[in-house]
């Protein structure tokens, strides 16, 4: 009993120390850092989901959430909305998107910052798990409105999404319950795309930002914690951005949907076109000993699944105390690699539709990640040694 005791009582002593020190928004980090913008970014994601919200619900005020109606609301809403001939239906859902795209840059690049100034480190580690989280729900922000302006791109995106869940099918022993395939049942409301669908991914991209702000606010009003701390200026130019983009690059659709015949080239919104990558590259995996055959949605499935448990698991798997770049070679280097990997498959996902081509590319992300990690290897094992002999590899508070 005794122990059972020590050990809940040290597992509540870390969880309200790391909820003491938890940043939703960057409202301690960044009066520390006043002259640093890189530090902004935590206000300026609360901004930006403020904005969606309210922008959000305007637009839902003229758009028709049904698969008849949906394409004509939004061709209504960007060509024909007008107010006393300011064509305010365009320009709301430019900002919508405009703003939609900044929340999840802000959010890709504050997971970054993290990594790379290694604010995760203990006792930052909810901090960083609440950064890990925020981005993946700025992405399922993003995946819920894929659908609602009912065209062909986002048609089949969602298609394609909404089978991911049935990798789960594929894992031994739990396999033949079918979870993964009743998940996806209940995504769609049926076996492909419908009128069940539409509702609910409508539902779920107006509901979950209302959600996400309101326990936002409920954090902040009961830990009395300011929401912004940035200057006004970082405000103003951020708007600027946003309505340039706008201007130059207003916001359009594609073709309508046609689900009886799919393009032949499907490509998800730019931050999903890296996970579209590997899914044509990875290999169809057959393990003979225990009858089991993984297609590459699979694999690629359960690849995403083990680097998100390795991302969480980062404050316990570089347990060095040290921050400064110098001393962490190995893991700049792999979070270097790893952001050019992601532009890089990026980019050729988008300008290339052959499998084929796309799978030669498979020796050349194996060999970068195996010299990489040799290399700054032997150059981190060499820090460590000299940071020993100095006495230095202590993990302080």
């Amino acid at each position: 009993m005794n122990r059972r005791t020590t050990i809940w009582q040290k597992i509540s002593y870390w969880w309200k120390d790391r909820y003491r020190r938890l940043d939703l928004f960057d409202e301690t980090l960044e009066p520390k850092h006043k002259k640093n913008p890189l530090y902004y970014m935590g206000s300026l994601m609360y901004i930006t989901l403020v904005v969606q919200i309210l922008v959000g619900s305007i637009l839902a005020t003229q758009y028709i959430p049904t698969i008849e109606g949906a394409y004509k609301s939004v061709t209504f809403i960007t060509e024909a909305w007008k107010w006393f001939g300011f064509p305010i239906g365009l320009w709301l859902r430019g900002i919508h998107r405009y703003t939609a795209d900044a929340l999840i840059i802000l959010a890709m690049l504050r997971f970054l910052r993290f990594y790379f100034t290694a604010d995760y480190k203990k006792p930052n580690e909810l901090s960083w798990f609440n950064t890990i989280i925020f981005a993946i729900i700025t992405t399922v922000f993003g995946f819920s409105g894929y659908v609602l302006p009912m065209d062909q791109r986002g048609y089949w995106a969602t298609t394609i999404g909404t089978t991911m869940p049935t990798a789960i099918d594929y894992i031994p022993f739990i396999g033949n319950l079918k979870l993964g395939s009743f998940i996806q049942f209940i995504a769609r409301g049926g076996t492909v795309l419908n009128q069940n669908t539409f509702l609910r991914f409508y539902a779920l991209h107006y509901i979950l930002p209302i959600v996400i702000w309101l326990l936002a606010e409920a954090y902040f009003y009961f830990n009395r914690k300011r929401r912004l701390n940035l200057p006004a200026i970082a405000i103003v130019v951020f708007s600027f951005l946003v309505l340039v983009l706008n201007y130059f690059i207003p916001a359009a659709s594609e073709a309508a949907a046609t689900p009886e015949s799919p393009p032949a080239h499907i490509l998800p919104d730019w931050y999903f076109l890296f996970v579209y990558y590997f899914l044509k590259i990875f290999p169809k995996i057959n393990i003979s000993a225990i009858n089991l055959t993984l297609d590459s949605f699979a694999v690629w499935t359960f690849f995403l699944v083990f680097l998100m448990i390795f991302l969480f698991l980062m404050p316990w798997i570089e347990r060095n105390p040290y921050k400064q770049a110098r001393k962490r070679p190995l893991w700049i280097a792999l979070g270097v690699l790893g952001v050019i990997v992601f532009l890089v498959t990026s980019y050729r996902s988008a300008i290339i539709s052959d499998n084929v081509i796309l799978q030669k590319d498979t020796p050349y992300l194996i060999g970068a990640y195996i010299f990489v990690t040799i290399l700054f290897g032997f150059w981190q094992r060499k820090v460590y040694k000299d940071e020993a002999k100095k006495g230095t590899m202590v993990h302080k508070e």
